[in-house]
This record gives structure tokens, C-alpha cells and sequence, in this order.
């Protein structure tokens, strides 16, 4: 007589075999936050004003800056790392910029002049104790002042209503510009003062004889789980060194 064996199939419980299905996809999501900013600028030159939307999304230690727009770009900023990324979007080309070397670079001799010029910059923050409602939330004005190559005046109107943070990732911007300039930490001392985050930011400054106002707008900002893999660049992306018509992206995180 032959003797069949049968396997005998184990039935895992309905709500184990969905926690096992979704475990994948719950291990490469985190939670965070969305915001949306509207851009606008006044007339430059030839150009009429202009307004543009912007789309920040922050988790797992990351954000990522995406702009809209024909010249459509986008940048990652990793403070662990000290690594920003930017995405040509259009062209899918990329480069880095690692912030520990920009301070290297700028620690350079022949950038003496240019950091004397950069640490000459005078940052003054001031509370005015004005208050207004802008969107859904109540929002303080702020008086800042900034002197150097240029005179910059800025309203800030920033809440306390939003308990988000993003001073690590305006810190790396300020880094990739100037690296650990002299005077540095003073300046975000300065900004420091500016309590909350900030809703609106109205800027005012003189380019060659006019005046240029630009105006950045928090409209949106709502808590989303982000696939953590949307914050890595995408495979068919080349990477291309600075300066071969590669250029930072206008968009950047809210100002602080």
C-alpha cells in the first residue's frame, strides 16, 4: 500500500496575517508633517510679479523641499548626515553639498575677504507685541533687520500654535552658504528671539535702485505619515557636479 501524506496548512488569524502583510509597508513610513507656502516676488527688471507654491514635507529626521513651477527643483536637507541634496526635477539630475565641507572651504585663506564680508552682517530681531490672525493661527510680529552686502528688512508674523521645530534645517542652510563663519552664532542668537514658527515672512530690499518685496505664506500645515524612501533621490537621477548647469533651488525652508 503507498501511503500519501498530506500537508497539513497552518491558518494564521485573521488579524495577524493583515499585521503581517502591512508590517512592510508600517517599517519604510514615518509620521510628519506637511506644509504648503505660497511665494510671491515683485517686479525684478523686466519681470512682472510672480507667485509660486512650495510643498515641505519633514520626517524621520529629513525634509524635503519640492517647488513648483516650470524650472521645477527640489532639495533634501539631512541634519545627521550634514549632506543637502538638489533635484534638477526637469533635467532628473542631482549634487550635494556637505556642509562640514563648505566651512572647510570657507576656512580657506584666499576666502578671507569673503568671510570679513559675510561676518560684517548685523542681525537685529525685534518683538514688536503686535498680534494678528493669519489662516487658523494667531500669529506675533516680528522686526528684523539685516545689515551687510546688503540691507534686508523683514516682518516675521510666527505662532506658537505649531509645535514644529525646523530651526536644524534653516541652520544647515545657513551653513551650505557660509560655512561656521565668524559672528555666526550671534546672528542665530539673534533670530533666536523670534518665538514659534513662522506664518509669514515679508522681505524688502534695494537691488541696483529698485525695490524688491518678496512674501513667503504658510497656508497649510498638517500632520502625514511620509514613506521614508521619498526622501532619497530616484534611481534614474544622474548626479552632476556644481556648476554644470546645476543651481540651488529658490525654495527653502520657513525663514526663522
Amino acid at each position: 500500500m503507498t501511503m500519501i501524506h498530506t500537508a497539513r496548512r497552518t491558518r494564521l488569524p485573521a488579524g495577524l496575517l493583515l499585521a503581517a502583510l502591512l508590517l512592510p509597508l508600517l517599517a519604510v513610513a514615518s509620521d510628519g508633517y506637511y506644509i504648503e507656502t505660497i511665494n510671491r516676488g515683485s517686479a525684478v527688471m523686466s519681470e512682472g510679479p510672480q507667485e509660486s507654491l512650495t510643498k515641505t514635507y519633514i520626517a524621520a529626521g529629513k525634509m524635503k523641499v519640492v517647488n513648483s513651477g516650470e524650472n521645477a527643483d527640489s532639495m533634501i536637507l539631512d541634519p545627521e548626515s550634514g549632506v543637502i541634496t538638489f533635484l534638477n526635477d526637469g533635467l532628473q539630475q542631482y549634487f550635494t553639498i556637505n556642509v562640514d565641507d563648505v566651512a572647510k572651504a570657507m576656512a580657506d585663506p584666499s576666502m578671507a575677504q569673503m568671510r570679513a564680508m559675510i561676518s560684517e552682517t548685523k542681525v537685529s530681531v525685534e518683538d514688536t507685541g503686535e498680534t494678528r490672525q493669519i489662516g487658523d493661527w494667531e500669529c506675533r510680529k516680528y522686526a528684523v533687520t539685516k545689515q551687510g552686502m546688503m540691507q534686508v528688512e523683514q516682518e516675521v508674523w510666527a505662532t506658537e500654535e505649531i509645535d514644529l521645530d525646523v530651526r536644524p534645517y534653516t541652520r544647515m542652510m545657513r551653513m551650505a552658504g557660509a560655512g561656521d563663519i565668524p559672528g555666526g552664532a550671534e546672528q542665530m542668537a539673534e533670530l533666536d528671539k523670534i518665538k514659534g514658527f513662522p506664518i509669514l515672512t515679508i522681505s524688502t530690499m534695494n537691488m541696483m535702485g529698485t525695490e524688491v518685496r518678496t512674501e513667503t505664506e504658510v497656508t497649510a500645515v498638517r500632520q502625514e505619515t511620509i514613506a521614508d524612501d521619498f526622501f532619497t533621490v530616484p534611481d534614474d537621477y544622474q548626479l552632476k557636479e556644481i556648476g554644470m548647469g546645476m543651481a540651488p533651488p529658490a525654495g527653502h525652508p520657513p525663514a526663522q
